[in-house]
């Protein structure tokens, strides 16, 4: 009976491997799985793929040095400036993959960026997560150049910028709004409302009746129209205050200065001692 059992406990033990290793088969993920003693235990197709390492090595159950090292060679890893500190480093990573705490995004000779993920399993065992993120390093770096070039593009502008989301979140600032009101976009790290916007405006500003107005209209949803106001700094000549509903719910605030010799100029004057 107790050898009967036995075969029945292994015959349950290989099927879940088995099934184990046909999902592990499904994932796009590379998978590399360590035992206790350090040796390859299992592995997807994926891991193939992503780092050139053949069946016939992976298939002998290498260790967990002589893997690292392979990926080394195939050059899938950064290249070390040294081995000594090399090798180092790789019982640092095995060590943080222990107790799960190693994650690290390797960026290749290829181009090719990898995320690299390390975490324990049951029995001692390890396992080593492998991703290719080139396309979404990219995109990420891609869309922080466009964003790099909007804001070089708006900083050329006299006209100061400020844009507030429709929950009322100053989002975006231009230079000249910074040194028009003073604002130090670099070092703010709370979120900038419209409140506390409106509170630099109004105490920087002859006294104005349409702030509340201008809030309102920038935290109101749907049916918005573009208006102007007119703003006089304390000391400096009028300028006209445009606020232009955009994309998305936002609102752009727009400070244009007015020449005097500008028509304009004696309109908004004229405004302001209303």
């Amino acid at each position: 009976d107790e050898l009967v059992k036995l075969v029945k406990t292994e015959d349950a033990q290989r099927d879940f491997v088995q099934t184990l290793a046909k999902t592990f088969a499904q994932l796009s993920t590379s998978l590399a799985i360590f035992n206790r003693d350090r040796q390859l235990a299992l592995f997807n197709p994926a891991l193939v793929d992503l780092t050139g390492l053949s069946v016939s090595f992976l298939s002998p159950r290498p260790t967990i040095d002589s893997f690292f090292d392979a990926l080394r060679e195939n050059r899938r890893m950064p290249e070390p400036k040294n081995y000594k500190t090399w090798r180092h480093r790789m019982a640092d990573l095995i060590s943080a993959a222990e107790t799960g705490q190693f994650e690290e995004t390797w960026s290749l000779e290829t181009g090719q960026t990898y995320r690299v993920t390390g975490r324990p399993h049951p029995d001692g065992a390890i396992a080593f997560l492998l991703e290719d993120t080139s396309t979404e390093v990219l995109l990420t770096r891609n869309f922080r150049a466009e964003l790099e070039m909007g804001q070089s593009l708006v900083d050329t502008f006299d006209d100061a910028l400020a844009v507030f989301s429709h929950a009322g979140v100053l989002t975006f600032s231009n230079k000249a709004y910074d040194l028009l009101w003073g604002f130090q976009s670099d070092s703010s790290f709370a979120d900038v409302m419209i409140a506390d916007a409106i509170k630099l405006w109004w105490e920087k500003s002859a006294p104005n009746a349409h702030w509340e107005t201008l809030q309102q209209s920038i935290t109101t949803l749907g049916g918005r129209d573009a208006w102007e106001m007119p703003v006089t700094i304390k000391g400096q000549n009028p300028m006209l205050c445009k606020i232009v509903p955009i994309a998305s719910g936002a609102t752009v605030v727009r400070f244009s200065r007015i020449p005097p010799k500008n028509p304009a100029f004696e309109d908004v004057s004229r405004a302001l001692e209303r």
